[in-house]
């Protein structure tokens, strides 16, 4: 495959490179049918830690009748496998009434058996003889994920039901990249139609998890854009927002209710040792993801606190929102009123697994035992759930009547 001769994007949106501006161009999302009570989902990257955990969260909005309302999934990294599963069998799910038993048999149990009894990181180092030749690490890891959980399922061919919006991160324009069902594209080269291109749903996962200095960046070669004539170059989306919330925060958004899952890696402050200079910068990086990370936390609950001066069925002022962000080492209080209290009477927490903090599960496309796998699904539940109880009770059916997901 050609590539070229330099990563940059000649763009006239980008002008003299001192400031990124709109290309201008007038090609958008198609939007989701309407709904009465229409849910938003944001998925963390984080490894098959986030990718398991969310497809807790996922059975969660089933339990709660929510996930039949679902109309927009934005993902990076490891919640973009989860959100890619998800897209692929919505037309199936929704044959089963989007229910709990659907979810369990058709995302659920195949992704934990998959994960629990093969090696994703092992079947890619027993490809790497490929990359000799044109093909990269990052194509191969698109390879990969086909075979493990895509089937060859294009971008195009996705249900319309749902706006899926897979994130990468572009390094020649410093700009978020969206894959969808219709277009793909940045706003500084402008969006162009999935249509014809041959995009399959997996090269969308692997650029949106193509972790830097393990994967190259993917190139998209051959692909036109209104303002851009040059290749972008692909990452892990999470380098640019590992909550995946940007796509969907805007004021159009307002009404639309919106759980957010982090189930990103965590910086363990103290001490910290290691070869100088790489250590230095390996911490230095992780500083820069903590503090973009908590500044996107802090705006999206600031917008979530003015949403809950108002009552569920009244009218959102400008600047609020309806919805939760939990973390996987999210703490609840300990003593309060109504449902919560309600919740962990009926359902334990369990948020550790062999006495580690299923927080600090390694950030990894490896293999882990079904245990693990299960307690990651059920901690997905579990916070989803009690994020529900606390904030939005009403959004919740009676609780003696749910079945969490098995451990």
């Amino acid at each position: 495959m050609n590539r070229p001769s330099r990563l940059a994007v000649d763009s006239p949106a980008l002008g003299t490179g001192l400031q990124a501006r709109p290309c201008g161009d007038t090609l958008r999302p198609a939007q989701p049918p309407p709904a009465d009570r229409p849910v938003a989902l944001a998925l963390s990257g984080g490894g098959f830690r986030a990718t398991l955990s969310a497809l807790g969260a996922i059975r969660l909005l089933a339990d709660a009748g929510m996930l039949s309302e679902l109309r927009y999934a934005s993902s990076v990294s490891g919640g973009s496998i989860a959100n890619g599963r998800l897209a692929t069998s919505w037309p199936d799910l929704g044959q089963q009434g989007f229910s709990t038993a659907a979810v369990d048999e058709l995302l659920i149990d195949p992704l934990v058996a998959q994960v629990s009894s093969r090696s994703l990181k092992k079947a890619l180092l027993r490809g790497l003889w490929r990359t000799v030749g044109p093909m990269t690490r990052t194509e191969l890891l698109a390879r990969r994920l086909d075979e493990w959980f895509f089937d060859g399922t294009l971008l195009q061919d996705l249900d319309p039901g749902v706006r899926w919006i897979l994130n990468a991160a572009d390094l020649t324009t410093g700009a978020r990249f969206t894959f969808e069902r219709d277009v793909f594209g940045d706003y500084t080269i402008g969006l162009a139609p999935t249509a014809g291109t041959g995009l399959k749903l997996s090269t969308a996962v692997a650029a949106s998890a193509a972790v830097p200095g393990a994967f190259p960046p993917l190139v998209l070669d051959g692909a036109s854009f209104p303002c851009g004539s040059d290749a972008p170059a692909l990452l892990d989306g999470g380098a640019y927002d590992n909550t995946g919330t940007e796509s969907i925060d805007s004021e159009r958004y307002r009404d639309v209710f919106l759980l957010v899952l982090n189930a990103g890696g965590l910086l363990r402050p103290g001490v910290y040792s290691g070869i100088p200079v790489i250590r230095d910068l390996a911490r230095a990086n992780s500083l820069l993801y903590r503090q973009s990370t908590a500044l996107r936390t802090r705006l999206i609950v600031e917008r979530f606190l003015r949403g809950r001066t108002v009552g569920p069925d009244e009218t959102l002022p400008p600047g609020a929102r309806r919805g939760v962000l939990v973390g996987l080492a999210t703490d609840f209080p300990k003593d309060s009123d109504g449902q919560l209290d309600q919740w962990r009477d009926a359902f334990a927490e369990h948020r550790t697994h062999d006495g580690r903090d299923l927080a600090l599960v390694p950030t990894v496309f490896d293999q882990l035992e079904e245990p693990l796998c299960r307690a990651l699904v059920y901690r997905g539940w579990w916070l989803a759930g009690a994020a529900l109880a606390a904030y939005h009770p009403h959004r919740l059916p009676d609780i003696t009547s749910l079945k969490p997901p098995p451990l």
